[in-house]
């Protein structure tokens, strides 16, 4: 649909959400703080059968985790993160991709 009055693609509210948020720091700290919080909540699930989950670092919609414990090398860890996936996309509304990253590949534990 163009707008008739600029004769341009007229953007949706939708559009002009992610480009707010894609220079906005303000909102994405909040949507961070968001992403923080819903993996927070998830944690203690995971602690009971042993791992753990921790946010590392986040990048537009890439969601950067540290996988810990009995996660590290249990064969259901991609259902896990499919898991820790659909609750950020359904927290913030928006299409996340969560990537695991191993301790060596953040620098954590190096000596």
């Amino acid at each position: 649909m163009l707008n008739s009055a600029e004769n341009v693609p007229a953007t949706s509210a939708d559009d002009k959400a992610s480009a707010e948020a894609a220079v906005d720091p303000a909102v994405a700290a909040m949507r961070r703080q968001l992403i923080a919080e819903t993996i927070e909540s998830i944690r203690p699930n995971l602690k009971r059968d042993g791992g753990d989950c921790e946010l590392v670092d986040v990048q537009g919609d890439k969601v950067f985790v540290k996988m810990t414990g009995a996660c590290v090398q249990c064969q259901l860890s991609s259902m896990t993160l499919n898991g820790v996936q659909s609750r950020l996309v359904e927290a913030t509304g928006r299409m996340i991709r969560v990537i695991p990253v191993s301790s060596a590949s953040i620098g954590v534990g190096r000596v």
